[in-house]
């Protein structure tokens, strides 16, 4: 079985799209999500929460359905699939950490708010996406000597070959390029191991 690239998305602060579909959309700003792809019909229903979700999660919650969409996997608010999900970032939940003890400190150092306490983890915006799109695989967060794109895949790739999941969703999270990754088994043709010029 021959284990590659089967979709990718990606979103920056000025544009989203993905590869096999060819998408490249322009838009005003990654810092107002909530309307982002309804046009494209991006979502299959609505996100639950979107409004709550802290940036990062949103973020990862749109470059999961480009990057579905994309590999030509669907998904419903009923069906649960074997995916796992794998990612990495720069900064972990730093900023979510910040804005909860913020709060707490504001708070009078007596009450924060659950909704910030939650993003507190790192994982925290993969498992939002793994909710939103019934992915009931592993949900692993690396974070050390900077992870590459092509160790993620290869990590990827030995989880699917080792029966963990039917597929793996590679993410990338940063600042400025969100990047998403479908890895799974394929028959004949390859995207092979780049995330894209993106």
């Amino acid at each position: 079985m021959k284990i590659d690239v089967l979709g990718r998305g990606w979103l920056t602060p000025s544009e989203y799209g993905s590869d096999r579909l060819g998408l490249s959309v322009e838009y005003a700003s990654r810092t107002t999500l909530r309307g982002l792809g309804k046009e494209e019909g991006l979502f299959a229903y609505p996100v639950k929460n979107f409004g709550r979700f802290e940036p990062m999660s949103q973020r990862a919650c749109y470059v999961t359905a480009l990057a579905m969409r994309d590999a030509g996997l669907d998904y419903s608010r009923d069906r649960k699939q074997d995916i796992g999900l794998l990612g990495t970032d720069l900064y972990g939940c730093e900023q979510a950490d910040l804005a909860f003890f913020r709060d707490y400190v504001e708070s009078g150092r007596t009450l924060a708010r659950a909704n910030l306490f939650i993003y507190t983890l790192p994982s925290s915006p993969l498992a939002e996406a793994a909710v939103h799109f019934g992915l009931q695989g592993p949900l692993v967060y690396l974070r050390g000597d900077e992870p590459t794109a092509k160790s993620l895949i290869a990590f990827a790739r030995r989880m699917i070959a080792e029966g963990q999941a039917e597929y793996m969703v590679v993410y990338e999270l940063s600042e400025t390029l969100d990047r998403c990754l479908v890895v799974g088994p394929v028959e004949n043709t390859s995207k092979g191991d780049s995330w894209n010029a993106r």
